[in-house]
């Protein structure tokens, strides 16, 4: 090879890798508009993301990738524990984590940065980051078809989704409130009382550490016949 010609490879090799890293640089700018939704980039979530921040809540948590690996992944938060279940843990994590071998200190978070913490959650919870984490996904995907097209879902899939932030069954979902197959064998509500036990727990057992949960009564219908229908199954070895 001659020296010409090792000087023309290198010339070509290098604009050419210049030139697709130039357009992939462009092109992204161009795409995050679409890819992160700025239209929904609200004040309240502004606010919450210096709540993050103020917080240090990257910390202990991850966040698009970015953070500590000793708490959940907070990527898809939103959809995994939905909005009283995210706004509880935060302002109670003494109570909520009461059971649980991972504690969260009491960081006096106020009611209205909570509020915009989940605003922020929320917005980052929609980013398109091509299914990351991937174990998130079908919360995401339980999340959007459960109110308007559950018949596409199967029980179990609705159920964790509704309840796995905080609850197992079949090794599966976060064990912070108890396994579900535990529970149904525990409990003596009839069907319309656990219906409105998720809808406002302190309706049924005043200072209850579960939170109201963000679901129709139709939802809470269909978890509540799952629930009961494991009556009947042996309890899952503690």
């Amino acid at each position: 090879m001659t020296g010409k010609t090792a000087r023309l490879i290198f010339w070509v090799g290098t604009l050419t890798s210049a030139a697709i890293f130039l357009w992939q640089t462009y092109d992204f700018h161009m795409q995050t508009p679409k890819f992160t939704h700025t239209d929904k980039l609200t004040e309240q979530v502004v606010a919450g993301k210096k709540v993050w921040h103020k917080y240090n809540c990257n910390d202990c948590h991850t966040i698009l990738g970015f953070g500590g690996y000793y708490a959940p992944d907070m990527t898809k938060a939103f959809y995994r524990l939905g909005e009283n279940n995210i706004a509880s843990i935060v302002q109670h994590p003494d109570v909520m984590y009461k059971n649980s071998f991972r504690k969260m200190p009491q960081l006096g978070v106020s009611e209205t940065e909570t509020r915009q913490l989940v605003s922020f959650l929320r917005w980052v919870g929609d980013i398109e980051n091509r299914h990351w984490p991937p174990q998130d996904e079908k919360f995401v995907e339980a999340y959007k078809l459960r109110e308007s097209q559950p018949q596409k879902l199967d029980k179990v899939h609705l159920v964790l989704q509704a309840c796995g932030g905080c609850h197992t069954f079949e090794n599966q979902g976060r064990n912070v409130g108890g396994d579900l197959t535990t529970i149904a064998n525990r409990i003596t509500y009839d069907r319309q009382t656990l219906i409105n036990y998720m809808i406002n727990p302190q309706s049924v057992r005043p200072g209850v550490a579960m939170p109201p949960q963000d679901v129709s009564p139709q939802t809470a219908a269909i978890i509540a016949d799952f629930i009961l229908s494991l009556k009947s199954t042996k309890e899952v070895s503690k």
